[in-house]
Formats: C-alpha cells, structure tokens, sequence
C-alpha cells in the first residue's frame, strides 16, 4: 500500500546551473550527491548507463536531479504549456507571496504571466526554473 508522496525527479543537462536555482532562487539544501552506474544500467534496462543523481530538499519536499552522462537526454521542449500532457509544473508553497514574487523577479526570474487571485486569499503564479521546467508559488491567506 502506498504511503505518501515521496519526490518529483527531473533529467537535467547542466546539473550545476540547476542545483544553483533550486538551492539560490528557492531556498532548498542538496542533501545527496552521488553517481550510479550498473544498478541504474539495470533498473532502467540501458547497458553502459551512467549518471548523477542530486537530491535538493526544502523541509520534507524532495525534487530528485538526474544528469545522465549516458544515455544522453533529448532537449527539453522551450515552447512548454501548462496545458500539455505530463507533468506540468514542481508546486511550491510561500509565505508573503507579494515579496517572494518581487524576489524572483530581482533574480532575474522568468514568470509565463501575471500572479493571480485564483479564489479569495488564494495567490498563485507560475514560473520558469532552470532548464524551463515550470514552477508554481502559491500562499493560501487565512481569512
């Protein structure tokens, strides 16, 4: 039986570029920092696999980086939508929603547009990571 959620991963092609958002822009630890070979080769059935595995946390959320030397990855699509199949976005709650936006956007942060009151007290905005995926911040105000 299935516990609880445990991580989202994400194949990455400049595994330090992405450590740095994750770690500088959002506040997480690296945590795990190891290379596989044969026992990935194995669980993923590519002889000759080899790659780097990162663990970014933040509290008990996980996101799980993989830069595969081999085999090599595809280029992530740069025209991604929200409304695409898949996986669509890492959400990450905030605290003072205002001035967490104001700080992504002084880091340089790209946002696909406007933040929104999706509901009452309910704030919400999208955004680019480091290699495009998309990310959401949202805080839920107490009435």
């Amino acid at each position: 039986m299935f516990a609880r959620m445990d991580h989202v991963a994400i194949s990455v092609k400049d595994m330090d570029k992405v450590i740095a958002f994750y770690s500088d822009v959002i506040g997480m630890e690296k945590v795990f920092d190891r290379e596989f070979d044969v026992a990935m080769a194995r669980l993923i059935g590519v002889p000759g696999t080899r790659v780097r595995i990162v663990h970014m946390r933040l509290n008990n959320s996980v996101i799980e980086l993989f830069d595969y030397h081999y085999p090599v990855g595809r280029e992530p699509r740069y025209d991604a939508s929200q409304s695409d199949y898949g996986l669509i976005h890492i959400g990450f709650m905030v605290e003072d929603f205002h001035a967490t936006y104001q700080r992504l956007l002084d880091k340089g942060v790209r946002f696909l547009a406007e933040p929104v009151e999706i509901r009452p007290n309910v704030w919400v905005a999208y955004f680019y990571g480091a290699e495009h995926e998309i990310c959401e911040m949202r805080e839920i105000k107490q009435a």
